[in-house]
């Protein structure tokens, strides 16, 4: 069972001022464990141990080396911990290291520690008092001022209970870290462990880690799973926030370096540059300048950093500069990390900072947008820092989880704050997790139109630019869905027309020229001819020049535009005079039987079993008919039932819903709920599958829930049937498509707003549209 609180402890100080004597007389645990370091009498490297305080408490100790040639292994020892520990020997006072230690907890965001005056049995009253006042001047302005001075001997025993009991008390004044549903487990020791393998350990810094759970290592996205952990020297089953944790992982021991992050898939992005808040230290011996190398460390991670100042050119001892880190080699940092930066030689601490964008573009020095951009970053709401990530790059379309990754946003409140943005005009959605900023969104409308327009002038007897083109020439970084929904935006606005695959602006009319009238007449005298048994339209090619391909689609373009031919699907056209021909056998077969299917239909009309198929199927689409068993039926109202009160199912409701959109358009309307329970009630059955199939990509996507079906003689899962849960963006409108834009709950309430009857009305309200999925076929115009 999880405890309150975890925490841990990290040692600082001179060297040999007794750090790893106090943890043994603390602990009981030797953390110098390489021959190097007994025989020298120094700490080399990191070393770890536990400590048990009053309270149940348990804590993690990292005890760092003091020596100034190992500075760069105290750093990855200190990322993580959260409590300081400065330990001074009274015999000597403060040193060098001392004063540097103290500065990198300081830029590392310690808020909490407290002083251990070691040796006190070394040295007399008088000289402890006089430390004791040199430690208050050095710990003056610091998170340490009011910190207690604890004295105390490691070989006497002297003041080790009362230094456990403050320990514990600042260990209870500390705020619990939050168990996100993301982990994050930086390496400061990846060794071989026989019988086990690979063996990662370090503070786990957010998340719950456990046992069986895929992840992977950052910067270099290596998977891994996880097969076992300990804590404390003890298996667990889980790994808690705070707590020092050994991994063992399934991944071979040369590919992982001290850190190396172990972390959720997908929760970081590595980047070679760090948009950073940067603050150099008031004894500092060197400046900070403009495009200067430096050491830098982040967590446990040591790698060369270029220093590119924002707002300066260099930074004086004591200064702060928005800066942009640009390295080396790739790093996986999240919003908020602190970080600490070496002069590059001789190599000597001089400040350090805050990571505020983690994963940047390159910015450009002195502009006051990037200024501004930085200042949103570091103390910017979290609806501006949304907004600000949104607009960043918009020719990348970037997803709401990079966005959360980038911004260091809350992904449990961010798809709200993105509704709120939506609701003031800022962002426009063009699915459920990519958005565009509206700035960006004129500025694609400035470059389409100005695509158009060129493409027009050059072309003026051609359709428009085809869609494929459209997407790589205008918005070559958005994806399909994306690409379709901006197009179906634009199209709403009435800005562009989308006709035959192909796009152009609303205000052009294609030209007819003398050439294309006398194909337009050839086009129509062979679909006469055809009748009801048309050629596949590519095969239909009555063009002889050069230009041929391109007046032939402008003529079948016209000749649809117009209504003398009826484009059944991309393989068949068919003369208006015989589609109404069709249209009529239909509806006399129809009369005199409950279903009309596919054989009889053909037989009766003359033609092949394609053409009569398709020619069904657009019925099917025009909402002219409806399946029925194995064949379809005119479409009508269902008889109610006797006894059955129709208001308390959606049968009405349907029905309702078409009226009052028929009411305000003045045109017939008609519906189909996708529910398959609400179909039945209506009275409407199940779509034919190829007519789902071949429905287009203008859906606005919203939930897919997916499904498994097992196969209980076989043992084995059939395939993932994934139903489709969304409201599509077309309704049927008197053979011309009405969009509809937005989530199903945004496009519901839209609906209800501007078809909601009068005040006088007897009509129920329109408040359940949200709650249903409606199938709504795409009809080309």
């Amino acid at each position: 069972m999880k405890p309150s609180k975890y925490a841990v402890i990290g040692t600082a100080g001179h060297v040999d001022h007794g750090k790893t004597a106090l943890i043994k007389a603390l602990t009981g645990i030797d953390t110098d464990r390489l021959a190097e370091e007994k025989k020298r009498g120094i700490t080399i490297e990191t070393g770890f141990a536990h400590m048990d305080l009053p309270g149940g408490l348990r804590a993690g100790v990292v005890d760092v080396p003091g020596h100034e040639r190992f500075v760069k292994n105290m750093l990855a020892g200190a990322a993580g911990i959260d409590l300081a520990l400065l330990v001074v020997a009274a015999d000597d006072g403060v040193m060098p290291q001392t004063r540097e230690h103290l500065d990198i907890l300081r830029l590392l965001g310690l808020q909490r520690g407290l002083v251990a005056l070691t040796k006190c049995d070394l040295a007399d009253r008088d000289w402890i008092e006089l430390v004791k006042d040199d430690l208050s001047r050095l710990t003056k302005d610091t998170f340490l001022a009011e910190a207690p001075i604890m004295e105390v001997s490691a070989l006497t025993g002297l003041g080790l209970e009362e230094l456990k009991g403050e320990l514990a008390r600042l260990i209870n004044e500390l705020k619990p870290r939050e168990v996100s549903a993301q982990f994050r487990l930086p390496f400061d020791r990846v060794f071989t462990m026989t019988g086990f393998g690979t063996v990662a350990t370090g503070t786990l810094m957010e998340g719950a880690l456990k046992v069986g759970e895929t992840a992977v290592i950052y910067p270099e996205e290596i998977p891994a799973k996880i097969r076992g952990l300990q804590v404390h020297s003890a298996a667990v089953e889980t790994a808690w926030p705070g707590q020092r944790a050994a991994a063992n992982l399934n991944v071979k021991r040369e590919k992982l370096v001290r850190g190396d992050i172990l972390a959720t898939a997908g929760s970081l992005r590595p980047s070679h540059m760090l948009d950073v808040r940067l603050e150099v230290l008031a004894n500092s011996p060197f400046k900070v300048k403009n495009g200067s190398w430096t050491h830098l460390y982040l967590g446990p991670r040591e790698l060369l950093a270029k220093v590119v100042l924002m707002e300066a050119d260099e930074l004086d001892e004591g200064g702060s500069s928005f800066a942009q880190l640009r390295l080396m080699e790739p790093v996986a940092a999240k919003v908020g990390d602190r970080f600490v930066i070496r002069f590059y030689s001789p190599m000597i601490t001089i400040g350090g900072g805050q990571v505020l964008d983690a994963a940047p573009l390159r910015h450009r020095r002195y502009k006051p947008k990037i200024i501004k951009e930085f200042e949103t970053k570091e103390v910017g709401s979290p609806l501006e820092r949304l907004e600000l990530a949104i607009m960043e790059r918009p020719e990348n379309f970037p997803a709401l989880a990079d966005l959360v990754i980038r911004a260091g946003l809350d992904p449990v409140r961010v798809r709200n704050d993105c509704h709120v943005l939506a609701q003031k005009g800022r962002i426009i959605p063009l699915t459920r997790d990519i958005f565009i900023h509206k700035r960006e969104m004129d500025r694609l409308k400035d470059k389409l139109n100005s695509l158009l327009a060129d493409w027009h002038k050059k072309n003026p007897y051609s359709p428009g630019m085809s869609l494929e083109e459209i997407r790589g020439r205008a918005a070559p970084g958005a994806g399909q869905a994306a690409a379709d929904s901006l197009l179906n935006i634009l199209e709403e606005q009435k800005f562009v027309v989308r006709e035959l695959g192909h796009i152009r602006l609303s205000g052009f009319k294609p030209q007819v020229n003398e050439a294309e009238n006398e194909l337009i007449d050839k086009l129509r005298g062979l679909y006469l001819a055809y009748g009801l048994t048309p050629l596949v339209t590519s095969a239909v090619d009555p063009a002889l020049s050069p230009d041929g391909e391109r007046r032939r689609q402008a003529a079948f373009a016209a000749l649809i535009r117009r209504g003398e031919l009826v484009r059944l699907d991309d393989s068949y056209c068919l003369h208006k005079i015989y589609y109404d021909q069709a249209w009529q056998k239909f509806k006399d077969m129809a009369a005199d039987q409950a279903a009309v299917v596919v054989g009889q239909f053909r037989d009766e009309l003359g033609t092949s079993r394609k053409v009569a198929v398709a020619l069904l199927e657009y019925f099917d689409k025009m909402g002219l008919t409806k399946p029925a068993g194995e064949g379809r039926a005119l479409r009508g109202s269902r008889m109610r039932r006797p006894g059955e009160n129709i208001h308390n199912n959606y049968a009405c409701f349907v029905p309702n819903l078409a009226y009052n959109i028929s009411r305000v358009l003045k045109r017939p309307v008609w519906l189909v709920p996708y529910n398959r329970t609400v179909r039945q009630r209506a009275g409407l059955f199940r779509l034919r599958p190829r007519i789902r199939k071949n429905l287009g990509p203008t859906a606005v996507e919203g939930h897919v829930r997916e499904r498994r079906r097992r196969r209980h003689r076989r043992g084995k899962a059939a395939p993932v049937f994934k139903p489709v849960d969304r409201l599509i963006s077309t309704v049927l409108i008197n053979k011309a498509p009405l969009k509809l834009s937005g989530s199903r709950s945004m496009a519901g309430r839209t609906l209800e707003k501007a078809l909601r009857p009068p005040r006088q009305s007897t009509k129920p309200p329109l408040r359940s549209v949200a709650c249903l999925s409606f199938f709504f076929p795409i009809i080309p115009k």
